[in-house]
């Protein structure tokens, strides 16, 4: 295995890939004064230690992946295709990587991409008092030492909705991926066993489970339980925020959902996972107030995440790589003047949170001063009016809120 600097070969190849591609010339230039590029032989495992602290990109060559009981092979051809992540951000526990051609690699520090990636975001337009200001400081300097734990990303759950999409997988396959996630799998059988589901005889294994859920409510589970664990505190002033971000994140999503649907706008299923990241901005400003011990008032804690959660969303999502459109969600998802150039799920999760808002009786602004009403081709509801839209689906809407424990 050897590494050679090639630091303008390196600024060549952060512009095929999706994470680096949209930063300036500059900031690219920046990043790859960090980055390793590795060349690998043939029928070489990669070390785990290429991976430590690190996202690690083939930008040349052939590699067999075993994870989760599947084995896959990834090819990429160095200036015609676009780097292909290796891991992601939280590789399974029987991870493998093996190369079947001589590779070559791009190493790049997690440091140096959270610390990029966080100055994407405009601040300027936000309004701050000085603690604000010293907060956002703080957190700005531990993005860049790497000292800012973000959540992991949900693996198993985004393996789980790339397998249910695909028409091909079998049950088996499924069942196999679940089972690598007590959690996820305890989950299922609970609700599989509860009065929305329960089948004449109780349900004792995976297998069962997703043949009584079904692909659909298996995946749309999976991936709230997944991400229900990121939303954790210890703290009496944390856990409660922790957790009313959560509930918000869950009606969103379920909202997001309904209202995909009604509008034949965009993929419903892509809409749910839209309405549960919109707001995980939130959970790394209650972690860091929670990790520093600081003690801070519900209101001063409600007003950093108002102020500041978009930017560690847009932070979270992008580390998270889960596409430029989620990004878009977390970005503008506390702006109600946002308005999109044509139907995207950023407008879905803001109507959503409008009628999430609505539906729990509180403030919600004025809908015809909302665009994303308009955007999705709905009518803005009057003033203490429900969206008109929604009337046919309180059937739907009341499973899913069961089935999330709403």
């Amino acid at each position: 295995m050897s590494q050679t600097p090639g630091n303008s070969e390196i600024v060549s190849i952060l512009a095929e890939i999706e994470l680096t591609r949209d930063l300036s010339d500059e900031a690219r230039a920046q990043v790859a004064t960090q980055c390793l590029q590795i060349d690998v032989a043939a029928g070489r495992p990669i070390e785990a230690s290429v991976l430590h602290q690190a996202r690690c990109f083939l930008v040349d060559g052939h590699v067999t992946r075993h994870e989760y009981g599947l084995t896959e092979t990834l090819e990429a051809y160095a200036g015609l295709s676009e780097p292909i992540d290796l891991i992601g951000d939280d590789s399974a526990p029987d991870w493998q990587l093996r190369t079947e051609t001589p590779c070559m690699l791009l190493q790049i520090p997690t440091a140096a991409l959270a610390a990029v990636l966080s100055t994407g975001v405009e601040v300027t337009d936000i309004e701050l008092d000085p603690q604000e200001t010293a907060f956002l400081t703080e957190l700005y300097q531990l993005i860049n030492s790497n000292q800012l734990a973000l959540p992991a990303r949900p693996e198993v759950a985004l393996k789980v909705q790339e397998l249910t999409s695909d028409p091909d997988t079998g049950i088996d396959q499924l069942t196999e991926i679940i089972q690598r996630d007590g959690t996820i799998a305890g989950a299922l059988l609970h609700t599989t066993n509860s009065p929305l589901f329960r089948a004449v005889k109780e349900i004792k294994t995976i297998r069962e489970a997703v043949l009584r859920l079904g692909f659909r409510n298996t995946r749309m589970l999976a991936v709230n339980i997944a991400l229900r664990q990121a939303f954790h505190a210890k703290h009496q002033l944390t856990r409660q925020a922790m957790q009313d971000s959560w509930n918000e994140s869950v009606l969103c999503s379920v909202y997001s959902y309904v209202i995909a649907e009604v509008s034949h706008t965009l993929d419903r299923e892509r809409a749910l996972l839209a309405g549960l990241v919109a707001g995980i901005g939130a959970v790394p400003i209650i972690q860091f107030i929670e990790a520093r011990g600081a003690t801070q008032t519900a209101a001063v804690l409600q007003s950093l995440i108002t102020k500041l959660a978009s930017i560690t969303g847009v932070l979270v999502i992008n580390y998270w790589a889960l596409g430029d459109d989620l990004v878009s969600v977390a970005e503008h998802y506390g702006d109600w003047n946002y308005h999109a150039p044509a139907p995207d799920y950023a407008s879905i999760a803001i109507v959503a949170r409008w009628a999430a808002l609505y539906s729990e009786g509180r403030a919600v602004p004025d809908a015809q001063s909302v665009p994303a009403f308009g955007v999705l081709g709905l009518v803005p509801p009057l003033p203490g009016e429900p969206i008109t839209e929604l009337a046919d689906s309180e059937p739907m809407l009341k499973k899913l809120k069961s089935m999330f424990n709403l």
